[in-house]
């Protein structure tokens, strides 16, 4: 027969109360106090019931953690961080992959309130409803990045537009002035703040914006090449990024090729990394003044999380190297 809480009482010398407050980590109890009820639960091989700790306290000790896609490091790193947290104060998460589909945000939402979560927190959102629902249910939401109108939520977002400005005024300090730009998409809220910083950063330094160094990815365009790359990399990921270094090659062997890109997001940096280095491009920092000479041009990766990689490569009409495979 399991060992009770009562069991536990007799054995730490102690009320019954005070191991249901040891079980619900309730400060007032004294240390000593608290590892003697724990020494005694180890004793009697003590299991707490959980659900009858649910009833109690009227938590669940779950946590909802959405995010739209649980392959990007971007959201992993964040959703990680949550986790150490959460699991600090003896709380699960339950992690849901949205792809920013509205109907999976709302089926999510959904288990999460019938689960009674103490908590959602949203990382990007494809729907206000998501949000809007979960607060209606007395569930207590945290939104990142994630263009919402339910003032009971609260809300964490980065200064998109002030980080795109300082990056290209980065790239404009180091004497560039025709700047490609490359995201997954110009139409999220997050990007379209972006890409207004970076129109500001251009006009600052009195430069015109050229919408050829203006590449999206999430176009079904068939004009220069563009493509869906979402729609793509869900069918078959090797012909994705072929596609996306075949964009990277014509933007680079056009007539005046940018001397510097501006990448929006952790993906696109290293998609457009991959690309220079099948065309035989090689990362590193070029002296500016060899620059002619060599015939060689520096090419600055920036992004809006204020990593700057910066990358030199040989002049593409010269000493080009043949493609190698695709990295994975």
């Amino acid at each position: 027969m399991s060992a009770t809480l009562r069991d536990v009482a007799r054995r730490a010398g102690v009320s019954h109360t005070t191991v249901s407050n040891v079980l619900n980590n309730v400060p007032k109890v004294g240390e000593q106090t608290r590892e003697r009820v724990l020494q005694a639960m180890a004793d009697l091989q003590f299991e707490p019931n959980l659900a009858a700790k649910s009833l109690y306290t009227k938590r669940s000790y779950i946590v909802g953690y959405m995010v739209p896609a649980i392959t990007n490091e971007f959201f992993m790193k964040l959703a990680r961080a949550a986790e150490r947290v959460l699991y600090r104060e003896d709380t699960g998460m339950f992690l849901c992959g949205t792809g920013l589909d509205p109907k999976r945000e709302a089926d999510y939402t959904c288990r999460l309130i019938r689960h009674r979560a103490d908590g959602i927190v949203v990382n990007y959102t494809a729907s206000n409803r998501t949000v809007r629902d979960a607060v209606r249910a007395g569930i207590p939401v945290v939104a990142i990045e994630s263009p919402i109108d339910e003032p009971s939520a609260s809300l964490v977002c980065l200064d998109n537009q002030g980080a795109a400005m300082l990056g290209v005024e980065h790239l404009c300090e180091l004497g560039h002035r025709r700047i490609a730009v490359i995201a997954l998409d110009f139409e999220s809220n997050v990007n379209q703040e972006r890409l207004r910083g970076f129109h500001s950063g251009l006009k600052l330094h009195d430069i015109e914006p050229v919408s050829g160094l203006e590449i999206s990815l999430a176009t079904s365009e068939k004009e220069n090449g563009c493509f869906d790359y979402g729609a793509e990399l869900d069918k078959s990921p090797v012909t994705a990024h072929r596609r996306f270094s075949e964009i990277v090659e014509r933007l680079m062997f056009s007539d005046k090729p940018p001397t510097a890109v501006f990448c929006f997001d952790y993906h696109t940096t290293l998609l457009l990394i991959q690309s220079l280095m099948r065309m035989g491009l090689t990362p590193g920092m070029q002296d500016q003044e060899t620059r002619p000479k060599t015939n060689r041009m520096s090419q600055n990766l920036v992004r809006p999380d204020g990593q700057i990689s910066e990358i030199t490569e040989s002049h593409p009409k010269m000493n080009r190297v043949p493609p190698g495979p695709l990295l994975p």
